[in-house]
């Protein structure tokens, strides 16, 4: 145990910053580095891992316990052992079978390998001002360390030299004496990650030394696990070797904590299709977009074909109103908040509010007059108002159903469907599957989502549709829960599209398209803070499916919605300052209402005016990343939201 201790003090100790290890390169006229942990990491926490890994997709029982045991044997014949002699250990299965794993091991090492961020710009400054060698004590041979250097950009140097091929190691501090004697080096430093054979040995050998830390950590935060297991720790090695402090911060957020949920969720949604003998699949506008985007990086649309199929809940909504223009029923399905002002109304009713500006004032009404939703089918003034408006609604969702109409006929539904959105209700997928319904035209859609919450079970289970979520299903599972309610907002803003909400359909040029909404992230025909700031996640996001999916880990860590949600959610429900700092200010559109996630002022305001608190809350959208940045110390804010939110919900009650 003790020895144990000091070995990680050790692995962990480095006594000069990167940041200064060009200054000292400049001392000497020969340069040379440890491969691995100090230019090549590997995609997992020990090299033995790497066994592991091998073991958890190659048929090949005990794979990981046998390959150990086999080179522990191999070393007590020979002070260095290559591969082969490993392999020759490796006992129980024929030759043909043991050359198979040592080319499936060589396989792996080079896939699970990467270059070490932090360390390049210092090989590349070595490179181009001193002679520069890589040395390594090593069981892969010469011609594979060269494939792994190659494969992640590392060249410039002038040899590699491998323990096992000139029978010299770092451990005893040979190779050092072979290096400065058969490359006439004058005064080398070495640069290496273990204490003894990089730091200790090779000053014993008259080479100055310079120690890196072994085992680094350089996510931007650290995550909580109840139950971590070693598919979690792949994923948090992979993308600790990628992080790079260099990087615009949002894209680091879309790299490390959307990029995980995007591709686990395109996995799930891909295995779920071909299980369910999907046809084909229509993304749905505008959250489906970005969703969209992964799904072809991962060429998933050359096995089943996709469209994007621009829609909305107002699109979807608004033509059904030609059934019944009946004020209590149209409020049964209008999205409108608790407060709502005219504007808001008429839009959801599906009428342009600047027509009706003397209509409006002839009630004695304004753009600024507050409705409360639940009162307007009993409010008599409203009433009257409606009664003014009635026919204008019944004409427009007649115009509006006839061009949804026309918009389905352009897709085929005789195929087998998918439709694929973010979830929550699915009053989209119920709103189409009516639609059709009424129109008798036959159809197998079901409808494929992040999560499902309980509005679901009437949305979608009472009328007998079918769907699935990802994260949470609450239609299929009375156990499950909605875990991302706490800071849906936030999870929402993620999906961007950067075009606006569909509002209808109209004919253009005998092809009826979708009509959009001015895009609301977009002033003077330049972008908001947030959506160039989305557009960056969105590209980090996508660039870890991209590179995900090359790893061998891919395999192993799958679509596990508690490894690949776990860095969004725990952002959402215990962020950081930074975290809050990132997102607190952004401007989110409910229902077209414009809030912030979670805005807040100075202290010494909300001491001097505690209603202003309150008020503050009340609107902010990401409750507990307003708690963040009033309390500022750590609490378990998740807590508090949950026992406010059932407080609030007994009120109702």
């Amino acid at each position: 145990m003790i020895k144990k201790k000091i070995k990680t003090i050790l692995d962990n100790w480095q006594p000069i910053p990167y940041s200064k290890i060009c200054s000292l390169i400049d001392h000497y006229s020969e340069v040379s580095f440890d491969i691995f942990d100090t230019i090549i990491k590997r995609d997992t926490p020990t090299p033995i891992d790497v066994f592991e890994v091998i073991e958890a997709v190659v048929p090949e029982q005990d794979f990981a316990k046998r390959r150990v045991d086999a080179e522990r044997r191999a070393r007590k014949k020979k002070k260095e052992v290559t591969l082969d002699d490993i392999y020759e250990e490796y006992q129980g299965i024929p030759e043909q079978r043991k050359s198979l794993l040592r080319n499936i091991e060589i396989e792996y090492e080079i896939n699970l390998c990467v270059v070490n961020i932090k360390m390049l710009p210092i090989f590349h400054y070595a490179c181009k001002h001193k002679r520069v060698f890589l040395l390594s004590d090593m069981y892969l041979s010469k011609e594979t360390i060269v494939r792994i250097l190659s494969n992640n950009g590392i060249s410039g140097y002038e040899d590699v030299l491998v323990s096992n091929e000139i029978d010299k190691t770092k451990s005893d501090g040979s190779l050092y004496s072979y290096t400065l004697e058969h490359y006439n080096c004058k005064k080398m430093l070495h640069i290496g990650n273990d204490f003894v054979a990089d730091y200790y040995r090779a000053r014993c050998k008259g080479v100055a030394s310079a120690k890196i830390r072994t085992n680094t950590c350089n996510l931007s935060r650290r995550y909580r696990d109840a139950d971590k297991d070693k598919r979690t720790m792949y994923l948090e090695s992979f993308l600790s070797n990628r992080h790079d402090d260099r990087n615009d911060e949002y894209y680091t957020f879309g790299f490390e904590r959307f990029g995980p949920v995007l591709y686990g969720f395109s996995v799930w949604l891909f295995e779920n299709l071909k299980r369910n003998n999907i046809e084909e699949v229509w993304f749905m506008a505008r959250d489906g977009y970005i969703m969209r985007e992964a799904y072809h990086l991962l060429g998933y649309h050359n096995v089943i074909p996709d469209r994007y199929f621009e829609a909305s809940r107002r699109s979807l909504r608004v033509p059904s109103y030609s059934k019944s223009v009946e004020l209590k029923d149209v409020m049964k399905s209008t999205p409108l908040l608790l407060k709502t002002n005219i504007e808001q109304i008429m839009d959801s009713f599906g009428l342009e509010v600047d027509k009706y500006d003397d209509l409006i004032r002839r009630f004695g009404y304004s753009r600024e007059t507050l409705f409360d939703r639940e009162n307007l089918v009993n409010d008599t003034k409203f009433i009257a108002f409606y009664k003014e408006i009635k026919d204008d609604i019944y004409h427009n969702a007649l115009i509006e159903y006839k061009n949804l109409i026309d918009y389905l006929s352009q897709y085929d539904f005789q195929k087998k469907v998918a439709v694929v959105d973010i979830g929550w209700g699915g009053s989209m997928q119920r709103n189409l599957l009516q639609t059709l319904e009424e129109n008798k035209i036959p159809n197998s859609i079901s409808g494929y989502y992040y999560g499902l919450g309980k509005q679901s079970k009437k949305t979608l289970g009472s009328c007998g549709y079918t769907a699935r979520g990802y994260l949470f299903d609450c239609l299929n599972d009375d156990t499950a829960h909605d875990i991302e309610i706490s800071f849906r907002p936030l999870f929402e803003t993620l999906f961007l599209e950067q075009k606006g909400s569909v509002k209808r359909y109209e004919n253009s040029n005998g092809r009826v398209i979708a009509e959009r909404y001015d895009y609301e992230y977009e002033r003077d025909g330049k972008l908001l803070l947030e959506a160039v700031a989305v557009k960056h996640i969105q590209q980090g996001a996508l660039d870890f499916v991209k590179q995900f999916n090359k790893s061998k880990l891919a395999k192993i860590v799958e679509s596990d919605p508690r490894i690949m949600f776990k860095y969004l959610y725990q952002t959402g429900t215990n962020p950081t300052r930074k975290d809050v700092d990132m997102f607190g200010d952004f401007l989110f559109f409910n229902n077209g209402n414009e809030c912030y996630l979670s805005k807040v002022q100075n202290t010494g305001v909300y001491i001097l005016k505690p209603k202003k608190l309150l008020r503050d809350f009340s609107d902010a959208q990401w409750k507990i990343g307003f708690f963040k940045r009033v309390m500022k110390v750590p609490f378990p804010y998740l807590s508090l939201y949950e026992a406010l939110r059932k407080i609030k919900k007994m009120d109702v009650e």
